[in-house]
C-alpha cells in the first residue's frame, strides 16, 4: 500500500488487490473488466479466469463495493480459507487507513 499525490485530490491511498474467483465465464470476465475500469477510484484493474487483480484509491472505493460488483455480474470470491484471511485483512487496512487520512484531514484544517 502507498499513498501517492495526485492532482485532483490532495492525497490518493492507492491499494493493491489480488483476489481469487470462482465462476466466471469469458463473457463475465470482458463485461467486469469494462465496469471496474470505469468504477471512480480505480488505477488498474486485471481479470482473468481465477483471479482480480485490482488497484484503487482507498479513500474512494472498498473492497465490499469490488465485491458488491464481482456479485452483481455473477462472478463470486473463492470460498477457500485463504481469500477469506485475506479478504477481512484487506477490510480492516482499509478501515485504518481511511481513519489515518480522515485525521490527517482533520489535523491540516486546524
Amino acid at each position: 500500500m502507498s499513498t501517492l499525490p495526485n492532482e485532483g485530490q490532495a492525497e490518493v491511498a492507492l491499494v493493491k488487490r489480488h483476489l481469487k474467483l470462482d465462476h466466471l465465464n469469458q463473457l463475465q470476465i470482458e463485461l467486469l473488466a469494462e465496469v471496474f475500469a470505469a468504477e471512480p477510484g480505480v488505477a488498474k484493474v486485471v481479470v482473468r479466469k481465477h483471479w482480480l487483480d485490482i488497484d484503487y484509491d482507498a479513500a474512494v472505493l472498498t473492497l465490499d463495493r469490488v465485491i458488491a460488483i464481482l456479485e452483481a455480474h455473477g462472478g463470486e470470491l473463492s470460498a477457500d480459507w485463504w481469500t477469506a484471511f485475506k479478504a477481512h485483512w484487506y477490510r480492516r487496512r482499509e478501515e485504518k487507513l481511511r481513519a489515518r487520512l480522515a485525521r490527517e484531514e482533520d489535523d491540516s484544517i486546524e
